[in-house]
């Protein structure tokens, strides 16, 4: 009988503790939404920058310790950058973060940079009987129809050449015929994730 107690008071014990560990831990989910206070400095869903470290795919704890730490420096550019966020948003952060797939610092992926910005801002009207498509048979549903390009000017994507790549252009001119046409215009963070994925050849990684 008292073996059977100590096992239920053991398990009852494991229970609350999973519990209290479970609700401690930040939402990833809620860190994507706030994610883009970071990503402007940290480079593109936290790949790291030229100047600044990578933050995906580090460990939670330890980033939650270093933001914590950060905000406290009140006086510094990251404190006051932290300075807005509760102690529940810094948990959020940090699960973020962790929960994405750590790179070479600087490296580009398609799978993970540059497919979502894509599917995202430009499959809508780049698909199959889509108006974009229609228009100018330039599909983006996948890697190997990007690379292919148009059905009047051929690839848009030169291989490590950002400033040859018509795709380049098209994002970035300042006219009524920049793509997304009709739309707001990609964000920094994505343009720089894709001309730095061109400058790295353009890979099916």
């Amino acid at each position: 009988m008292k073996r059977m107690l100590f096992v239920l008071v053991a398990s009852l014990t494991a229970l609350v503790g999973a519990t209290t560990a479970s609700a401690d831990e930040g939402s990833a989910y809620k860190g994507g939404a706030k994610a883009f206070y970071c990503t402007g400095c940290h480079g593109y869903n936290g790949m790291g920058s030229k100047s600044l470290s990578a933050l995906a795919g580090r460990d939670a704890a330890e980033l939650l310790a270093q933001l914590e730490a950060f905000k406290k420096k009140k006086s510094s550019i990251m404190g006051a950058q932290l300075a807005k966020f509760s102690e529940a948003d810094l948990k959020d952060l940090a699960a973020y973060f962790a929960s994405l797939k750590k790179s070479a610092r600087g490296e580009a992926s398609y799978a993970r940079d540059i497919e979502p910005v894509i599917q995202w801002r430009c499959v809508s009207c780049h698909t199959t009987g889509g108006e974009g498509t229609d228009k100018s048979g330039l599909d983006l549903t996948s890697y190997d129809a990007l690379m292919a390009g148009t059905s009047q000017g051929g690839s848009l994507i030169v291989p490590g050449s950002p400033t040859s790549s018509s795709f380049m252009v098209m994002v970035t001119r300042k006219d009524h015929l920049r793509m997304p046409f009709g739309a707001p215009p990609l964000s920094d963070d994505e343009v720089r994730v894709i001309k730095t994925w061109i400058e790295q050849g353009a890979k099916n990684n």
